[in-house]
């Protein structure tokens, strides 16, 4: 009876991972293979996904330009060229930054490790705000009286 439990348990937590699968690289436009209205499709599909969860504004509006650039008419194929180009760099560096790095770490006071996720865009926001407030220590420490 146990091991029916455990075996059912088992199939039932893999079910729910079923068809979750991450991507392993970023998805990318291709001019070659033609249809880009059905390939920018694609793309908007997937960036609703966790792949691509640190998308910007910016970047958002610059895919959207290029993607209107590639739809126009009589587009010469120097510029065609250049919108792919950069859709797919905009694509990768978004995928790259949506990575998820998980850490362990004690935190102070105790011997149980914690385990912390982020993103490898949030953690460099965390890193690049944690730089400007000991930048502006130093400068506070330099302008204290007696110091």
């Amino acid at each position: 009876m146990k091991r029916l439990l455990v075996l059912s348990a088992v199939l039932l937590s893999s079910l729910a991972y079923a068809g979750t699968t991450l991507d392993a690289e970023a998805i990318q436009l291709s001019l070659a293979s033609g249809n880009v209205s059905m390939q920018r499709q694609q793309i908007e599909a997937k960036l609703g996904q966790v792949e691509y969860t640190e998308l910007t504004k910016e970047n958002r509006t610059a895919l959207n330009e290029q993607f209107a650039l590639l739809v126009g008419e009589s587009v010469p194929s120097d510029a065609a060229k250049a919108a792919e180009i950069r859709i797919n760099s905009i694509l990768k560096q978004t995928f790259a930054d949506s990575k998820l790095v998980c850490t362990y770490e004690k935190p102070l006071g105790s011997n149980m490790k914690k385990r912390n996720c982020m993103t490898v865009a949030a953690r460099k926001r965390s890193y690049d705000a944690t730089q400007r407030t000991l930048q502006g220590q130093k400068g506070d420490s330099a302008h204290a009286p007696g110091g």
